[in-house]
């Protein structure tokens, strides 16, 4: 583990200690990728594929991208800018609560 990596895991993720964060690639790649600065993502970049971003963003947890940032990510790697963000309650949106007695 490189001090770049332990510099950008605390700044992305303030709650979780950075090699924790760090054992766990998917998890620290998305949070890289919705909370990182330029320079953080270009140092990132250095040391993970496109691959492992791609894998990340798939398996991303829902809540934590803004969706500013899951469709420019969703633009950058697979140019889909429109790709269907991760739900906590899939269907939910869909739920009209008006109609429940």
């Amino acid at each position: 583990m490189t001090k770049t990596l332990e510099d950008v895991a605390r700044g992305v993720n303030w709650y979780t200690e950075a090699d924790l964060l760090l054992t766990d690639v998917d998890r620290f790649l998305c949070h890289v990728m919705a909370r990182g600065l330029a320079d953080e993502i270009i140092a990132i970049q250095q040391h993970f594929t496109r691959e492992q971003f791609q894998k990340a963003y798939r398996a991303a947890p829902p809540g934590l991208f803004t969706k500013r940032a899951w469709s420019y990510w969703g633009l950058m790697l697979f140019d889909n800018p429109a790709m269907a963000m991760p739900e906590r309650f899939p269907g939910a949106g869909q739920f009209d609560w008006r109609r429940v007695t």
